[in-house]
């Protein structure tokens, strides 16, 4: 057993600077530990109040059988603000937009949702995710490509070092940043990816903001806006 553990400490150390994975965090093989403790250290976690002045954009990551995890972002110039996070698991799409967005005072910008949001859904008259969150008000709506994680990825790392968190608010949302790490195979001695676990929605979501946050850089990118809101709009 000791020699096993030792040959995956070494395995672990060879691919560290290619897979650019950071062993010395809290939390072995992390993504954003450095960037998080950074940014700690410099004073940009702590309170990050709501301006009514600004619109609150939001970025979603879609669970069905386990989380939907949403940040919400304010923007200005270069500097983001991650005011708050929202987190639940087995709720629909009826209850999550009421109650992760109508319970809270936010006047709403852009609501980045990742390209599984046009899946349509059997058990749902055939809909897709898209027309469901819209008929209840949700808009408009920035739909993103697919895009290899890793891309993701790098983009929440370059979006890190200029966001603001509030502790508060965005408490699970920096667990959740904090706990994203890369898996280790013991049989291949190689990382296969991203472990998708507890930690993987909220990271995606931070990382679909940090992605698209600057509009359509990708040309298949799509916003969609509606005209009128819909009888269940709560939002102006």
């Amino acid at each position: 057993m000791i020699a096993e553990l030792g040959s995956v400490e070494e395995g672990e150390a060879r691919f560290a600077s290619e897979y650019l994975v950071d062993f010395s965090a809290a939390v072995p093989g992390s993504y954003y530990g450095s960037a998080l403790r950074e940014a700690d250290a410099q004073g940009r976690i702590g309170r990050v109040p709501y301006d009514p002045a600004l619109k609150v954009d939001t970025a979603w990551d879609l669970g069905i059988h386990d989380y939907t995890a949403i940040w919400f972002f304010q923007q200005v110039g270069r500097e983001v603000r991650a005011i708050d996070y929202y987190e639940t698991s087995g709720e629909g799409f009826d209850a999550i937009a009421r109650e992760a967005l109508k319970s809270k005072p936010y006047v709403y910008g852009t609501h980045h949702l990742p390209h599984d949001v046009m899946v349509r859904e059997m058990g749902n008259a055939g809909r897709s995710r898209y027309e469901t969150l819209q008929n209840l008000g949700v808009w408009p709506i920035t739909v993103g490509v697919a895009m290899d994680r890793e891309e993701r990825i790098n983009a929440a790392r370059t979006m890190i070092p200029i966001t603001w968190f509030d502790a508060e608010k965005c408490a699970v949302g920096l667990d959740r940043l904090r706990a994203y790490k890369k898996r280790w195979s013991r049989a291949t001695r190689t990382y296969t990816g991203p472990l998708h676990d507890d930690a993987s929605h909220g990271a995606d979501a931070f990382g679909e903001f940090a992605a698209n946050r600057l509009g359509p850089a990708r040309p298949k990118e799509r916003t969609h806006y509606r005209r009128e809101p819909g009888p269940l709009s709560w939002m102006g």
